[in-house]
This record gives C-alpha cells, sequence and structure tokens, in this order.
C-alpha cells in the first residue's frame, strides 16, 4: 500500500522542530500532573479529575507521535529525538 500523502507529509516535517514541541508537551503533561496531586490533596475532587483527564488525553498525543517517530524512522527519516532527562 502506497501513502504518498503521508510520506510528503512526512518528508516536510521539521523533525528538530517536533522533538523540541513534544518535549514541550510532556513538560506540560508532567505540570498538569503535579497540579493534580496538589488539588487532590486540598480534596478539590473535581478539579482533580478533570486535571487528569487532560493530562491523559495530551498522554495520547504524546503516545502517538512516538509511534509516528519511530515508524518514520524506520523508514529512513532522520527524526530527532530529545533524551527525557534534557
Amino acid at each position: 500500500m502506497s501513502l504518498p500523502h503521508l510520506h510528503a507529509a512526512l518528508t516536510r516535517t521539521d523533525w528538530a522542530a517536533l522533538a523540541e514541541q513534544k518535549k514541550v508537551l510532556a513538560n506540560e503533561v508532567a505540570s498538569i500532573r503535579s497540579a493534580r496531586a496538589l488539588l487532590a490533596a486540598h480534596e478539590c475532587d473535581s478539579a482533580a479529575d478533570l486535571a487528569l483527564d487532560q493530562a491523559e488525553s495530551l498522554d495520547g498525543i504524546l503516545h502517538w507521535m512516538d509511534a509516528l517517530m519511530d515508524a518514520a524512522q524506520q523508514d529512513g527519516f532522520p527524526v530527532v529525538f530529545h533524551m527525557a532527562s534534557e
């Protein structure tokens, strides 16, 4: 199966910028999870639940980005990955 439009989109991807954007998103998820813990500690259950839902939704996007980047790298695209400690 050929996916020429997908291949073209991957070819135009700025992999370094995408890696940086993914890092920002991962940091935002971590911040939301920290805020959720603080809300839960202060018994703000509905706000804590909302924060958890938001973090889980964003985690889904991160997992999709990981899968896309892994597949693109396997197909020879010059994918850039930031290490978790950065």
